[in-house]
């Protein structure tokens, strides 16, 4: 398992508090390899699947789709700053994911809805 702790400063002025960002090992299944993403520490975690053809395809997947929870969980908690800085480039474009892939890797519907 891959872990990180950043710090979320809210912009609200609310303390700041530490969130941790995992990413599980790589597990072999009947067809697939599977690997979780895990955002703690907001109000309502982050706990998500995401499923590859192969160990490397499910990490790269799971590396893809972390970004994009953190930017909504950001967002959903009114804004702030994370030190260090998680990703400092700009996100990949997913805008063109169907809404049932999007369903199950964890990614926010970009309608809104």
């Amino acid at each position: 398992m891959q872990e990180l702790t950043v710090k979320f400063t809210p912009a609200s002025g609310d303390p700041p508090r530490n969130i941790t960002l995992r990413i599980g090992d790589p597990v072999r299944k009947a067809q697939s390899w599977a690997a979780r993403v895990e955002i703690l520490g907001f109000d309502e975690p982050h706990d998500a699947t995401t499923q590859g053809e192969d160990w490397a395809q499910v990490l790269e997947l799971a590396a893809m789709v972390l970004p994009y929870a953190l930017e909504s969980m950001v967002s959903a908690a009114g804004g702030g700053t994370l030190e260090p800085s998680f990703y400092e480039r700009p996100p990949r474009d997913l805008s063109s994911v169907p809404p049932e892939i999007r369903a199950v890797l964890g990614l926010p519907d970009p309608a809104g809805s």
